[in-house]
């Protein structure tokens, strides 16, 4: 009953702002896809209808703000042509598609979109608001709703391991890098959690930022992403580097499920030592050609395969840096996006020293900053603006480390990246 009262009277409320609508102004209207039984991280289809009457001078913009507890998202996409008749008035415009990510359960506010008229020069001469919606999302069985959940109708996980020892031991200082690719059905690449790489001691762990592809596929969007992982051996041993597990919440099957990646047995040997001549009657000059034919031997093998890997070892080390990641951080930070700045900033969080991560949530200064961000994106807070990533940009330039994890090569991240405990759990 009451429902059914809230209903008519959105319906009047909206018909009463459609009649208050300046003669030759467009109409907006919003539509939900689907409009109810949704759950927490499931991809919503927002359409922004804009209809103008008899005739659409130029396209307009459309914009939907932030709504407190979900992500909204627009692809790179043209928006459609429509064409309807309205109270015997013919009507022409465009549909704007954007995608929403509920990141929490109950009722979500979707603030009315913002559309902005232009001329047939495209120049704005005005601007009109739709109308606020808002939507039921309901939290399954077995679904953490504390961070961002993965919901599709398909999901597929590969990886592979380059080079791949097939059982053969390594030499101490060998490295072996995990590529991981993930590919879900309307989930774009920011709705995947971020994997927590670990290994045992004497390995180094060294991850690089998330390469994502995101792509349209007959209006759907197709998630792709790319997650890179360097394991450096530093000594004699056997070693374990651990599976990993993709949890994620079938739409077809109703069900929670999960996609296993096996982890890898590797043997290290310790490094060959320089050899040694104990022969009492070699000559000075034998033993100097000796000599030069070892050294072109070994500048022939670094210019083969171990200089190839002594590259890739130095540029691991530099993209692993503290320093490397804080760079990147204020950059996601400057573009005001919410989701890359986070992404970035776990990225640089997983740079500090056991402990550092703490003092993040203690600071006077990013504290704040850093609350806001989270509840942005995953609670009910106030919505992410750019000016908040400037100033996010700025706490992180001026706030400095007591340590950063280090090595005989500095700076280096942290030999196991933890989760830590002020951190909200974004990833699972």
């Amino acid at each position: 009953m009451i429902r059914g009262a809230i209903a008519l009277a959105l319906v009047f409320a909206s018909a009463m702002a459609w009649a208050q609508v300046p003669a030759g102004q467009p109409l907006v209207r919003t539509k939900l896809i689907p409009a109810e039984g949704v759950v927490i991280g499931q991809p919503v289809r927002l359409d922004v209808e804009v209809l103008f009457p008899g005739d659409m001078s130029y396209p307009p913009l459309a914009s939907v703000p932030e709504a407190k507890g979900a992500q909204i998202m627009r692809f790179e996409t043209q928006a459609t042509t429509i064409r309807d008749r309205i109270d015997g008035q013919d009507y022409v415009g465009k549909t704007f598609e954007f995608t929403l990510f509920p990141r929490r359960g109950g009722e979500i506010a979707i603030p009315a979109p913002h559309i902005t008229v232009l001329d047939k020069n495209g120049d704005p001469t005005g601007s009109v608001e739709g109308q606020a919606t808002r939507l039921d999302v309901a939290i399954p069985a077995g679904i953490d709703p504390s961070g961002p959940v993965l919901v599709a109708d398909a999901v597929n996980v590969t990886q592979s391991w380059s080079p791949n020892p097939g059982g053969q031991p390594v030499k101490a200082g060998a490295a072996i890098t995990r590529t991981i690719t993930r590919q879900a059905d309307g989930v774009p690449a920011l709705g995947m959690a971020d994997f927590q790489f670990t290994a045992p001691e004497g390995v180094r762990v060294y991850v690089d930022p998330p390469a994502v592809d995101d792509r349209m596929n007959r209006g759907s969007v197709e998630g792709h992403r790319t997650d890179k992982v360097t394991y450096v051996f530093e000594k004699a041993g056997q070693y374990q580097l651990p599976a990993l597990v993709q949890p994620w919440w079938s739409l077809a099957a109703k069900q929670a499920r999960t996609e296993e990646l096996a982890g890898l047995a590797v043997t290290v040997t310790a490094a060959a030592g320089p050899a040694t001549n104990s022969h009492p009657s070699w000559r000075p000059g034998w033993l100097i050609a000796g000599l030069a034919v070892l050294a072109l031997a070994g500048l022939a093998v670094l210019s083969g395969g171990r200089l190839t890997a002594l590259r890739r070892r130095l540029l691991a080390e530099r993209q692993a840096s503290e320093a490397f990641a804080r760079k990147q951080l204020q950059a996601a930070a400057q573009s005001g996006s919410a989701d890359a700045t986070y992404r970035a900033f776990s990225v640089w969080r997983g740079r500090l020293a056991p402990g550092e991560a703490a003092r993040l949530h203690g600071d006077a200064t990013l504290a704040p900053l850093l609350a806001g961000l989270e509840q942005a994106l995953f609670g009910a807070g106030d919505t992410w603006t750019e000016r908040n990533g400037e100033e996010f940009a700025g706490a992180i330039r001026h706030w400095q480390p007591r340590a950063v994890a280090t090595s005989k090569f500095t700076p280096l991240p942290s030999l196991n990246p933890r989760h830590d405990a002020g951190r909200p759990s974004a990833t699972r």
